[in-house]
């Protein structure tokens, strides 16, 4: 009896043994082929999943937020991209002055393309770079040379001319004029624009809207710019300043007029902290642009 009985017992565990093995199989068998259906989902389920582009507000939305909620608003904006681009090559200086541009088959500037380059501060690398590596005609700009129009190179020009919102000579004896207006005194306008290189110390923001308006944007394909938000001491920059939320709402329109992030990067001399963020932030930030092909 008393062998029949420990038979049973063994066999008890054994046959508890065994289940307990089987029911861990079946557990295991069942979560592999859900994660390898997972796994073969369709990628675009992926992508159809991304959120959507950060929006900046609109301008009665903007005008109501406090200086840090708009600031906050310009750093989450500036340090997000939009668009990829699988060929970004580097023109002219690695350090300031340099671009950088998207070279896909689609964007690619290719002979007879055209470059504006406003901003040259007597350093020609980007506008000599982009004209041998790409073929292109370069004109550039800037009237605090104080050098008059001459022909740089083949191909290549320089205009003692300034970009601005309006037409006008200034204080200084700058003559500065529209986008619109610069592409009809030099024919242009039956011209698209390549490239348009912007570095005009905090202008952009009284310069791109009327770019906007007149419709000197529409057959841009390429923006490559540096935007200037606040000042390490609090003030805003240019040369005819404009108050932040206005600023902000001019990264909104060229949002809307098509235009899409696909590079950015940091001007560290421009360093600075501001409430409510953590680390140091830049004021100066350089970003690259194309016009969606949508």
């Amino acid at each position: 009896m008393m062998n029949i009985s420990i038979r049973i017992v063994l066999i008890l565990c054994i046959s508890g043994v065994f289940l307990f093995g089987l029911e861990l199989y079946i557990k295991n068998y069942q979560q592999t082929n859900t994660l390898r259906n997972e796994n073969n989902a369709p990628c675009n389920k992926l992508v159809n999943n991304e959120p959507e582009d950060y929006i900046i507000p609109d301008m009665e939305t903007l005008e109501k937020l406090s200086d840090q909620r708009l600031m906050q608003i310009y750093w989450k904006y500036i340090n997000r991209l939009q668009a990829f681009c699988k060929n970004v090559i580097r023109v002219g200086s690695l350090m300031d002055g340099g671009k950088e541009i998207c070279i896909d088959e689609q964007f690619k500037p290719k002979p007879p393309c055209l470059v504006y380059s406003f901003g040259i501060n007597n350093q020609f690398d980007f506008d000599r770079d982009i004209n041998r590596m790409l073929g292109c005609d370069v004109f550039c700009f800037d009237p605090s040379m104080k050098k008059k129009s001459f022909r740089v190179a083949e191909r290549i020009w320089f205009f003692n001319w300034g970009l601005g919102g309006d037409n006008f000579v200034n204080k200084n004896g700058w003559e500065i004029k529209t986008l619109n207006v610069i592409r009809k005194a030099l024919n242009h306008t039956d011209r698209s624009i390549d490239i348009l290189k912007i570095d005009i110390e905090g202008d952009e923001w009284y310069s791109i809207p009327q770019m906007i308006s007149s419709g000197a944007l529409d057959d841009v394909k390429q923006i490559s710019m540096e935007t200037h938000y606040i000042q390490l001491g609090g003030q805003l920059w240019g040369s005819h300043p404009i108050p932040e939320a206005d600023e902000l709402y001019t990264l909104r329109l060229l949002y809307d007029k098509g235009f899409r992030i696909f590079m950015r990067e940091r001007n560290l001399s421009s360093m600075m902290m501001w409430p409510g963020f953590n680390n140091s932030i830049t004021s100066v930030n350089e970003i690259s642009l194309i016009k969606s092909m949508k």
